[in-house]
């Protein structure tokens, strides 16, 4: 019976090991090509967690109930025979006005307070139910711009958790092909192929990828935290984020509107802009029936409160308007930087990184190439991979945040 030599086992064992690094290089080449997506039956769809942040979140509960009660008070005022009662369903001190003088004077004369007495004036009947219902729109169109705001911030969570879910996938693959090419290593220095320092660079650079895992695994736990706030859930539960499809840098939505486009619709299509609309109409209205029932001696101060409360809303909403249209040309511009982004690591720099990785790994195998080649050709794929998946979900997030911004569907 022949003997083999122990130089011919070690080369064995060798073209084993690289044999099963090849294998797990392939698997990682084909999760990468075809995005690694694994959708399971007990994941969440996107259009079902924001059903369940508009029916369970504590903050939209809240808030519809606040719209409620303030709608409820139309129908008092419509029963009111004194017009100045609906002073009181707008929490305006009515009880405090007086003569003009302080509350300690009041007491110290014995004259309460005093309004006029209301009588009808011809072609000019002012119940104050334009206050109430324009103080009523305000809560109504606050709670519709909170549903915009929770809504995308279900959809900001639901895709950066679906790409990190990707991008920790991809990092798992990279860490055991990095595994094997250890093993490879390790077996080759043995017999005198690979430098110490190879080795001892590829354990280092395993242990940041498993540093880096551990990173993504926090941040995903984060974020699934904040998204089982969001749709009212109790955190603790896996959340697995399902989409139809694959979204890669083929088929990243596009929006229909230009910026210019979105900032003419805000007065149409933003909740809060038509709220302050409404809260100018209510001091507007506030206005006209000081100066019809209030007894002329507390009318500065009533016209004071109504006009000083017109020129903050007005200034408020100006401000608010501004702010948008900032915003709306920022994240419309960092939409389409992540755009070019995408396509530029998912058409040019992750297929050539790719074919230089396959190129390397070959020639390794029949000695021509190093082995730092070989490590630092599949360190730098895995890199660009992760940014090519964060690139994704910064556009994603954009998208989200632009709908938000413009109070439309933007696909």
């Amino acid at each position: 019976m022949l003997k083999q030599n122990p130089e011919s086992k070690g080369v064995n064992k060798i073209l084993k090991l690289m044999l099963k690094f090849l294998l797990l290089s392939w698997l990682l080449l084909f999760s990468v090509a075809f995005g690694h997506a694994v959708e399971t039956e007990n994941g969440s769809m996107l259009e079902t967690l924001i059903e369940d942040a508009v029916a369970k979140n504590p903050q939209l509960i809240s808030a519809a109930q606040e719209a409620a009660r303030y709608k409820t008070r139309i129908a008092l005022v419509e029963k009111l025979t004194d017009p100045i009662l609906a002073f009181y369903y707008l929490d305006f001190p009515v009880a405090n006005m007086s003569k003009g003088w302080s509350a300690r004077e009041n007491e110290e004369r014995d004259a309460p307070s005093v309004m006029v007495e209301v009588k009808s004036a011809p072609g000019s009947v002012l119940t104050g139910l334009d206050m109430v219902e324009n103080q009523a729109l305000w809560y109504q169109y606050l709670y519709e711009d909170l549903v915009l705001t929770v809504t995308s911030q279900v959809r900001q969570k639901f895709y950066l958790l679906y790409f990190l879910d990707k991008i920790i996938g991809l990092n798992e693959q990279n860490l055991a092909t990095l595994d094997s090419l250890i093993e490879v290593s390790s077996s080759s220095y043995s017999v005198g192929k690979v430098r110490q320092k190879e080795v001892l660079r590829a354990q280092i650079e395993r242990y940041q990828l498993q540093a880096e895992l551990i990173r993504l695994r926090q941040k995903r736990l984060s974020t699934e935290s904040r998204l089982s706030y969001l749709t009212g859930q109790s955190p603790g539960g896996e959340l697995i984020p399902v989409f139809v499809g694959e979204l890669s840098s083929d088929n990243l939505p596009k929006t229909i509107y230009s910026v210019t486009n979105l900032i003419s619709g805000l007065y149409t299509h933003k909740p809060l802009i038509k709220g302050y609309q409404a809260l100018g109409g209510r001091f507007k209205a506030m206005r006209s029936m000081v100066k019809m029932y209030f007894n002329r001696e507390v009318q500065d101060e009533a016209s004071f409160e109504a006009d000083s409360g017109f020129r903050s809303i007005a200034a408020k909403g100006k401000d608010y308007f501004l702010g948008l249209m900032s915003d709306l040309h920022t994240t419309n511009g960092d939409l389409e930087k992540n755009r070019e982004l995408a396509r530029l690591y998912g058409k040019v720099i992750i297929p050539q990184g790719r074919q230089f990785f396959e190129v390397s790994l070959a020639d390794f195998r029949v000695g021509r190439a190093e082995f730092a080649v070989v490590l630092n050709s599949l360190l730098d794929l895995n890199r660009d991979q992760n940014l090519y998946y964060q690139a994704l979900a910064d556009y994603m997030v954009d998208f989200a945040r632009l709908e938000e911004l413009s109070g439309v569907s933007l696909n």
